[in-house]
């Protein structure tokens, strides 16, 4: 008996060890970099909530988050083999028009309300016609927030002496403030956050936001390099994946969105929360690209000079990396 007994528990344990290794390894998360043109901008928080609450994990991917002053410096550093994936404006798909090893695969927004001329607390006037002939300051030359003032002088029809005149002033919101407060510029073109933090400190206020005279404009992306999608497309699809499923989450969870808001860019409780009601229903929920939003974006490009028609905007972006709805 004791000899069948052995016999029984080796074959038993033959079975469990043909069991163990019949199981494949756990798979490795795919590590990427990801970079953001600017911290502070809620518009790009979706990757610190997915990171935050185990999505992008989950998707299998180890997320290195980089931060830059500006679209420009993120696209040199694209180019440079040291992003992965970027989330920046949609403007910058003229790099991809101009060769760089990247492409557009989601829109994060097509919505302009999240832009917004801010002034400072003694600031006259309001409404759009306050910045008649007056001084706003712009990140770059070439820029989104240039353009968005070019546009106000093309709606209203002011030409001259009428005209709103774009000053370059940078990204950084301590420049902006102090351009305001120095009275460099009448108002900044900015993230209309810009403008609720300062409403809160009693230093400024939001002016207009710009979907008051732009109706839609592919205004934030996500970019994946070359490499990424030769190398593993499959990590691209599982980041867009992740990434739409963080938005369904904030969408559902507040508190958590606005507590991680409050860390990232450093805003209080209030205007976090303020940010979240203003702009949380202006996320894509599925990252396709709205065809009005690419025809306006096109147009910018001309108005700046930025590239020559016509515009094949079908080369510089593809959805094929989107979840399946």
């Amino acid at each position: 008996m004791a000899s069948t007994i052995t016999r029984r528990v080796a074959l038993t344990g033959l079975a469990g060890a043909a069991a163990t290794f019949a199981i494949p390894a756990a798979r490795a998360a795919d590590k990427l970099r990801v970079g953001k043109a600017v911290v502070q901008n809620f518009g790009f928080i979706p990757l610190d909530v997915g990171m935050k609450s185990g999505i992008f994990a989950k998707h299998g991917l180890d997320i290195a988050e980089l931060n830059f002053a500006g679209g420009a410096k993120l696209a040199q550093a694209m180019t440079a083999g040291a992003v992965d994936i970027s989330l920046s404006a949609g403007p910058e798909m003229a790099f991809v028009a101009k060769g760089a090893p990247e492409v557009a695969v989601g829109s994060i927004s097509s919505d302009p309300g999240f832009m917004g001329m801010t002034v400072g607390a003694d600031a006259k006037g309001d409404g759009i016609d306050a910045l008649k002939g007056k001084k706003i300051g712009v990140t770059s030359p070439g820029s989104l927030t240039m353009w968005l003032v070019e546009e106000v002088n093309r709606v209203k029809g002011w030409h001259g002496a009428d005209a709103a005149i774009p000053v370059v002033i940078g990204g950084a919101p301590a420049g902006q403030i102090a351009a305001l407060k120095t009275g460099q510029v009448f108002a900044v073109e900015s993230s209309v956050t810009l403008g609720f933090a300062l409403e809160a400190q009693h230093q400024g206020r939001v002016l207009i936001d710009c979907s008051i005279y732009v109706k839609s404009i592919e205004l934030f992306t996500t970019f994946a390099s070359d490499d990424l999608i030769h190398r593993n497309p499959d990590a691209v699809r599982r980041f867009l994946a992740a990434w739409y499923e963080t938005v369904a989450y904030m969408k559902q969870h507040k508190a958590e969105t606005v507590a991680v808001t409050s860390k990232v860019i450093g805003y209080s409780r209030a205007v976090s929360e303020r940010a979240y009601d203003a702009l949380m229903p202006a996320f894509s929920a599925d990252g396709a690209f709205p065809p009005d939003a690419l025809k306006t974006l096109s147009a910018s490009f001309v108005a700046l000079s930025v590239l020559k028609p016509p515009i094949d905007m079908s080369k510089l972006y593809t959805e094929k990396f989107l979840p399946k709805v």
